[in-house]
């Protein structure tokens, strides 16, 4: 049974609070599994996106994959053929893994292996959250298994969760972060309604000020966060504690 958008975001906001008691890369995976186990979640890769030198080993953070699948992942060097992977470094947002990431298998018959040997193992589906890390770096978290069943509506607070969990474990693994932007009331005040839901003109009315106004603010704030789109500069700031909608 779905939840509701409500349950869903109240979720991951406890989630997000409990985060600091995990001690342990392992806790915090465990913790994020818990709450996607009821949609079909068996799996879940952590990683860096690798650059054209780095294998999968430099890269990757946490795993829970069948052991066969990943050593021949790595032994194929699968990271640079791998459509998922590729796809991650272009876009912000959540996407399917393998369906929504574009190659074409008679050009690319190198993609096509890594999707085909994946469903030998039982990875038949999944789902891709790219993240903007703390360490400077683009990272990911893959969750995935034979049958999943997330709604939409359902991806944001995905994203948060994947955000915090990606940062938590960067500090677990003591890599350094970023200095955090600084936004004035004004731009907090608008992210905040953004993360709440809010559109361009429900901001403005609000605030009494104009939708160009509004965007005008937004453009600056996610010059500031280093964000392409106001989603990724909520993600950013509700990360960095800037904003707490």
């Amino acid at each position: 049974m779905n939840l509701c958008v409500a349950d869903i975001r109240r979720s991951a906001f406890e989630f997000i609070e409990g985060i600091e008691r995990h001690s342990t890369t392992g806790e915090i995976m465990d913790a994020m599994e818990a709450l996607l186990k009821k949609h079909g979640f068996e799996y879940h890769c952590v990683s860096f996106l690798a650059t054209a030198t780095e294998t999968l080993e430099d890269v990757l953070l946490s795993n829970r994959l069948p052991e066969e699948w990943l050593k021949l992942y790595i032994e194929r060097e699968y990271v640079h053929d791998d459509p998922a992977f590729r796809y991650a470094k272009t876009v912000v947002r959540p996407f399917r893994w393998f369906k929504e990431a574009p190659y074409n298998p008679e050009r690319e018959p190198r993609a096509a292996e890594v999707v085909q040997r994946a469903g030998d193992f039982g990875i038949l589906d999944g789902f891709v959250i790219p993240v903007v890390s703390t360490a400077g770096r683009m990272g990911q978290m893959w969750f995935g298994g034979r049958t999943l069943d997330l709604p939409e509506h359902q991806l944001p607070a995905l994203h948060l969760m994947a955000i915090y969990a990606f940062d938590r474990i960067l500090k677990l693994h003591c890599s350094p972060a970023q200095s955090r932007a600084s936004l004035t009331p004004r731009e907090r005040e608008i992210l905040t309604l953004v993360a709440n839901g809010k559109s361009t003109w429900d901001i403005g009315e609000a605030l009494h000020i104009s939708s160009r106004t509004v965007k005008e603010h937004i453009k600056h704030l996610c010059r500031k966060l280093g964000a392409v789109t106001r989603t990724q500069a909520v993600m950013i700031a509700v990360r960095d504690k800037i904003i707490q909608p």
